[in-house]
């Protein structure tokens, strides 16, 4: 089966392609400003280039979130087109997760940090798990970073993401035994991964169900209404 995931969440995103579990391909963007004009070229690009067409695809998997509000509307909406369009199955996965993921390897707790701007980070804790790859520790959240990092324990963390590359200096004042890798928010073999495992468990289902995590409302706002003047 042939799995197509998308992030247009983070500012690593991109499309890939996966045959059940092998990444066979993959396409990035890293143009978060574009990511509406480059998806569907790309997709046509990657499906081409491996001489696949998009009813071929299996299933889909979409960043549903934390990440940049007007992408994960982006991801969201492309993913649920295709997937009622074709009658596939689709599966939204958490940015953070897949984030943690990618580092699974690690003897130690996970702990991914993205970016949310506005001087905060989408943050979460994570241990190793032999079956799941990771499992959440410390619930998803947005806070100022040394706030999120006060509520992490103690230990021999790895802090990942261009969160806590940019907040290194608070991490290693807070943290001192940790590490922090020099890693950007790319998760796209992630996604592929993490599809096919939830694919398999039958975790997966229909467009509907795809909803975006935001984590924090958008900064957009409904304008008061004027108040009503009646005749005198």
């Amino acid at each position: 089966m042939y799995i197509l995931a998308l992030d247009t969440a983070t500012n690593s995103g991109g499309i890939a392609l996966s045959r059940n579990a092998e990444v066979i391909g993959q396409v990035m963007l890293k143009a978060p400003l574009r990511y509406s004009e480059e998806v569907l070229p790309c997709l046509d690009l990657l499906l081409g280039g491996l001489r696949l067409k998009r009813s071929d695809l299996g299933c889909f998997a979409v960043a549903a979130g934390p990440g940049s509000f007007t992408g994960l509307r982006i991801g969201l909406a492309t993913v649920k087109a295709f997937a009622q369009s074709l009658d596939r199955p689709a599966v939204g996965l958490s940015t953070l997760e897949a984030l943690a993921f990618r580092f699974r390897w690690a003897r130690s707790r996970i702990v991914p940090m993205i970016d949310a701007r506005r001087q905060q980070i989408y943050g979460a804790c994570y241990r190793t798990d032999p079956e799941a790859g990771v499992r959440l520790e410390i619930e998803e959240q947005v806070a100022p970073p040394a706030e999120f990092l006060r509520r992490v324990p103690p230990g021999d963390h790895l802090f990942v993401g261009d969160g806590a590359q940019q907040y290194r200096t608070t991490i290693q004042a807070l943290h001192p035994g940790s590490r922090v890798a020099s890693s950007d928010n790319c998760i796209l073999p992630e996604l592929c991964l993490l599809a096919h495992r939830r694919h398999m468990m039958g975790e997966t289902g229909g467009a509907r169900r795809l909803e975006a995590n935001y984590l924090r409302p958008s900064d957009a706002r409904i304008p008061p209404r004027a108040p009503h003047l009646g005749h005198p």
